[in-house]
This record gives structure tokens, C-alpha cells and sequence, in this order.
């Protein structure tokens, strides 16, 4: 897409898939989309790409290290060059960032961390969406004490609204059928829940004996501390709608 260079870190992992992708919008006036982690070959990557700009807004869609570690250190190493705007926080909701290539407008999409946004590049019809869609596959980690699923589903209703034509997560490629893969996405969730509550009706009490009937007993034992705080996202979402009684999974 015309205005937009994609920049991959060195960080693959089952977590972070292929790697975090940084997005640079604009040549001159330019918008750093999540500037990755703190790793000297992708800040070296960046400050390359970042030759010839003249202002420099540096954006968060989240404060994970391995989309926001490299910021202050990208800031450093570009200010010399170009006038560079960077915070520690998130941006909020109905900021407006300019580029030379159209502004990025911030939405709230809490669900994966509390303070979640994506960027929508109306000039383009697409929306930067963080850690909320993964390239793909049709999940992303939503997880307590910080992934809130209530929050995640009413955060793919705000996308699927805008009606993008491409939306790029920051793991894996981009989604070129949006609509579908929203679609998708919640019927992923839907199908969990149903899941999740058939373990509960069927008298699971406690959160790792619920996760294993959901997942599978053989989980990988470096998956499991995820697979059983994304049981306990689904199960605070089924109480909070009155669909569960409070169980033995909070005393876990």
C-alpha cells in the first residue's frame, strides 16, 4: 500500500508468531506504529527506514514490551535528525495523528490489555489493530487479569462498524477479507463459550480442571499459565452475563 513500509522484528516466537511488525505511515511526516522491542538490528532497521523524515510521531496500541520496548531508544536515535513526538502512554480515544500519507485516528479497543487501541487510516480504508486480530488465525490471547472478553468482543464490533478494507495486526499478515474474518473471530469466541459453559454444567469447578476439558489434557506446560487465564476470561464473561454461578476457579 502506497504511504506504508512494514518493519519485522527478530523476535518469532509462539506468542509473538512471525514476529512484531512495526508500521511506518508517511515519508516526511511520519507515524511509528508499535516500534517493537528493544533489539539493536530492528532499531537499526528503523532508524534506516526513518531516513529523511522530518517529524516523527512514535504510537503505542499497547504498552507489551514487544510492541513498546524500543521507543525510547528509537526516540534518542531519530531526534537528532527530525522533530519526534513519543510518550510512555497510549494514545486515546479521538486523537488524531498527521502523516504525510493521512491521519491515524485512535479508537478504544480494550479486551487484550485494558488500554488497547487500534489506528484507523480512513484515507486508506484500514485500521492498524495491535494484538486485538492476530494475521492468520482466527484468535488472539485474551487473558486475566488484564484480558477482558466482554470488553475484546465489543471491540470487534467497533472495527467490523468502520468498515475497513484491510486491517494489518501487529503478528502475521495482513487481513484482506475483513468483514469475514471478524466474523470469524466471533464465532471462534462463541464456539469457546459454548465450550467453557458445557464444562461448567457438566459440574467442573475449579479453573485448571475446566481448561484441561475445554484444551485438552496434554497442553504444553509452557502454554498452560495462558490457557488457563484465557479459561478464566471466558468464565468471568459467562458470570458477568449470569450465564455461571460464581465457582471454585476464583480461589485457584
Amino acid at each position: 500500500m502506497k504511504g506504508l513500509r512494514t518493519v519485522l522484528a527478530p523476535n518469532a516466537s509462539p506468542m509473538t508468531l512471525d514476529g512484531t511488525r512495526t508500521f511506518i505511515v508517511g515519508r516526511e511526516q511520519v507515524a511509528v506504529i508499535d516500534p517493537g522491542p528493544e533489539l539493536p538490528a530492528h532499531l537499526d532497521n528503523l532508524v534506516r527506514a526513518l531516513d529523511g523524515a522530518r517529524e516523527v510521531a512514535i504510537l503505542l496500541t499497547h504498552r507489551h514490551a514487544d510492541h513498546a520496548a524500543a521507543g525510547p531508544a528509537l526516540a534518542r536515535r531519530v531526534s537528532g535528525s527530525a522533530r519526534v513526538t513519543y510518550g510512555p502512554a497510549v494514545p486515546s480515544e479521538g486523537d488524531a495523528c498527521p502523516t504525510d500519507a493521512g491521519d491515524l485516528r485512535v479508537i478504544a479497543t480494550p479486551g487484550h490489555a485494558p488500554e488497547h487501541v487500534s489506528l484507523h487510516w480512513r484515507a486508506e480504508a484500514a485500521i492498524f489493530c495491535g494484538d486485538l486480530m492476530m494475521g492468520g488465525l482466527d484468535t488472539a490471547l485474551v487473558a486475566a487479569p488484564e484480558g477482558n472478553l466482554t470488553e475484546y468482543l465489543e471491540s470487534l464490533d467497533r472495527l467490523a462498524r468502520l468498515s475497513p478494507r484491510v486491517i494489518y495486526p501487529t503478528h502475521g499478515p495482513e487481513f484482506t477479507s475483513p468483514a469475514w474474518a471478524l466474523a470469524r473471530y466471533r464465532s471462534h469466541r462463541a464456539a469457546r463459550l459454548e465450550e467453557v459453559l458445557a464444562a461448567v454444567d457438566s459440574g467442573g469447578r475449579r479453573l485448571a480442571e475446566i481448561a484441561a476439558q475445554v484444551y485438552g489434557g496434554q497442553l504444553d506446560p509452557d502454554l498452560k499459565p495462558w490457557v488457563e487465564a484465557t479459561t478464566l476470561a471466558y468464565l468471568e464473561h459467562l458470570l458477568a452475563n449470569g450465564l455461571v454461578e460464581p465457582g471454585e476457579w476464583h480461589d485457584d
